[in-house]
């Protein structure tokens, strides 16, 4: 079906029917991108996806990519609540919704490549997170603050460094 705006015709969903589907699919992706990819507690993703879907709502109907929109409004404000701190490694306890982290067909990939990824220079690490997720070096570059030519060539170096060190480990 495709949203209305005000004044839509009979059958086609509102507004709020529109805002109320994405909130149940992308929520508990968000959080499970959070906590797998981010490595974030998950209280803290919680309270970032919730506070990133409130202001959402505010706002919708003027947001033109709303997905990448709540993404990086929750990732900006999940690094707030956390002071910027990070954990180490990958949580040692299960997710409550583990089904929306296997939605995350990067998820295991990422999981496969945990320790590879994990070792990769900050800023490489950073772009392979948020191209596990679906975003485009152009989003990329907005949330990281450079330009998607950096974004792009940060993600070839990080993709050249996680080939060498999956090679490595198969000859190993």
């Amino acid at each position: 079906m495709i949203p209305a705006r005000a004044g839509g015709a009979i059958g086609v969903e509102s507004d709020s029917d529109s805002f109320t589907d994405f909130f149940k699919h992308h929520y508990p992706r968000v959080i499970a991108m959070l906590v797998v990819h981010r490595r974030f507690t998950e209280v803290t993703a919680q309270d970032a996806t919730a506070e990133a879907m409130t202001r959402l709502i505010q706002h919708w109907g003027k947001v033109q990519a709303p997905q990448a929109w709540v993404r990086t409004v929750a990732s900006r404000l999940a690094c707030q609540l956390a002071g910027s701190q990070q954990q180490v490694g990958l949580p040692e306890w299960e997710l409550i919704d583990q089904r929306s982290a296997q939605d995350l067909a990067a998820a295991e990939l990422a999981l496969a490549a945990g320790t590879a990824i994990g070792a990769l220079p900050r800023r490489q690490r950073e772009v392979m997170t948020l191209t596990l997720v679906d975003m485009t070096p152009s989003e990329i570059a907005e949330i990281l603050g450079c330009t998607p030519a950096q974004a792009s060539a940060n993600l070839a170096h990080a993709r050249r460094t996680l080939r060498n060190a999956m090679r490595m480990d198969k000859e190993a």
